[in-house]
């Protein structure tokens, strides 16, 4: 039996950017909010020897992808320590 739901891809989220600060995460989380882009955030585990004592990462819908990564590129530019700029397929599979 297949469903009109069966079809659809359901795992399309791509890691866009990995951020060291708390303030950059306010910054960045209140203008993908202004641009209405849906987004969600993953922290991950500490390591033992982690430069960063803040990190998270931010993931939007592939989508958005190409929105969202020129939001980043307007606000911090390439060379800002506080952002890292991953853009690629989450490696979480959820099926």
């Amino acid at each position: 039996m297949e469903t009109i739901y069966s079809s659809l891809k359901v795992n399309n989220e791509y890691e866009l950017c990995s951020v060291y600060s708390e303030e950059a995460k306010n910054i960045l989380e209140h203008a993908l909010l202004k641009s209405r882009i849906s987004y969600y955030i993953s922290f991950p585990r500490k390591k033992l020897f982690d430069r960063h004592k803040y990190n998270c990462v931010f993931c939007v819908n592939e989508s958005n992808l190409s929105e969202a990564e020129d939001i980043i590129m307007e606000l911090f530019g390439e060379d800002d320590p506080d952002i890292k700029m991953i853009s690629m397929k989450n490696p979480v599979d959820y099926l």
